[in-house]
């Protein structure tokens, strides 16, 4: 003779199912906070990676035409990209208008594309946006030089980074809304004897 044992058997409740919903989701959305500050993370790593390359570049050429480094100067002011040198001295920038190979160039002229050249970037000559330097790669660049009767440079780059916002309240924000984005600048300042 069989016998059958009745056992209990349940499953979970919908409270179970509740409780471990709730838990997946906080943890879920942990997950995306870290997901949205590495991104964040490496947004500013990249821009500073950037400026670390125009500020060593203009030092490059700066050493180049060393015996013209005063004329590097802005007097404070950042370059301005909306004034074109009247020379494009590069080798590298075949065409256009006003190309001039970097050596049939004096030190003056060789020096105000130079500034224009870094911290603005040689526009194509075509009709795409195509990037062409650092600086078409992070935002809103601003260089300046200072050169001292003793010969020595000060080169200061400083851009906008979405980091370090305060709201109203003071709190550090990324984003306000989608309207509104909390900026600040950061900078990289490098002085040096050519």
């Amino acid at each position: 003779m069989l016998r059958y044992s009745i056992t209990n058997h349940r499953g979970f409740s919908l409270l179970e199912v509740v409780i471990t919903l709730a838990i997946t989701i906080v943890g879920l959305v942990g997950l995306g906070t870290l997901q949205i500050q590495a991104n964040r993370a490496t947004s500013d790593t990249g821009n500073r990676s950037q400026a670390v390359w125009m500020t060593q570049d203009l030092i490059n050429r700066i050493r180049a035409n060393s015996e013209s480094a005063i004329n590097y100067d802005t007097g404070g002011q950042a370059v301005s990209c909306e004034a074109v040198p009247a020379q494009k001295c590069a080798s590298h920038h075949a065409g256009g208008a006003n190309s001039v190979a970097a050596a049939n160039c004096n030190g003056v002229a060789l020096a105000a594309f130079d500034l224009w050249d870094v911290a603005c970037g040689t526009l194509a000559d075509i009709d795409t946006d195509i990037r062409s330097s650092a600086a078409d790669f992070i935002a809103n660049p601003e260089l300046t030089v200072t050169v001292a009767a003793d010969s020595q440079v000060t080169v200061d780059l400083s851009w906008d980074v979405r980091t370090s916002g305060l709201d109203g309240d003071g709190n550090a924000v990324y984003a306000s809304d989608a309207d509104t984005i909390q900026t600040s600048r950061a900078n990289l300042n490098t002085v040096f004897y050519p």
